[in-house]
């Protein structure tokens, strides 16, 4: 299988690589390939590491909700319009989307907006608090926290939805308004600019990684 493998892995970077002249059967065997691979490898972990070791130590109750929901996932592989196997999938399903929409918005307000919220509030604008040192420039750490306050507030400000209010008051409002939420316009332009080009960056190392690869196999 050493011997084997590696070429096993160049075949499939060939047929991915296929792509390039368009959609064939080649690019489509390998990412059915990889998908396999993919799902099988997480059946295999689940029973390993999450129902085996329940069902053998005895703590069958614990794992017999997510034994009854993959049972009832599974009549959503052939669906028929009002049956009631149809239901029950779709009660599993939505049980599983619910529970996924609840970790994802929990996920986003604890692990990211409060978290955003309270660094900002605790973070100091008074430039006497940023002494120079050794490796860092005071002025800079404090230029950054600066920036750091401005998007943030920008940004928040920027998903600020509301009805347009008449008078005097309500123009102010909306020019404050518009004024931080085009500052949190740029800072989202500036962080989605940068996760894309890391983005590119990682694909451009992994497609160098594989030429390499096949450089090093075929090249000698």
């Amino acid at each position: 299988m050493e011997t084997i493998g590696p070429f096993i892995a160049a075949g499939l970077t060939l047929m991915v690589f296929s792509y390039i002249f368009g959609d064939n059967v080649l690019f489509k065997l390998a990412s059915h390939i990889f998908v396999g691979v993919a799902v099988g490898y997480a059946m295999v972990v689940a029973w390993h590491q999450v129902f085996y070791p329940a069902l053998s130590s005895g703590n069958v109750v614990s794992v017999l909700p997510a034994l009854i929901l993959c049972v009832l996932l599974i009549f959503k592989i052939r669906p028929t319009q009002g049956g009631v196997t149809n239901v029950l999938g779709s009660l599993a399903l939505a049980f599983v989307l619910g529970v996924g929409a609840a970790l994802a918005i929990g996920g986003g307000l604890l692990g990211t907006l409060l978290p955003q919220a309270s660094a900002m509030v605790n973070l100091s604008l008074n430039p006497n608090h940023y002494p120079d040192t050794e490796n860092e420039v005071g002025l800079v750490l404090w230029l950054n926290n600066i920036i750091i306050v401005l998007g943030t507030i920008g940004v928040f400000f920027y998903f600020t939805f509301a009805v347009r209010s008449e008078g005097l008051l309500g123009g102010l409002r909306e020019g404050f308004v518009r004024f931080w939420a085009g500052m949190g316009r740029l800072m989202l332009i500036f962080t989605l600019g940068a996760l894309f080009a890391n983005t590119v960056s990682s694909r451009v190392a992994l497609l160098v990684s594989r030429l390499q690869f096949l450089m090093g196999l075929f090249g000698g």
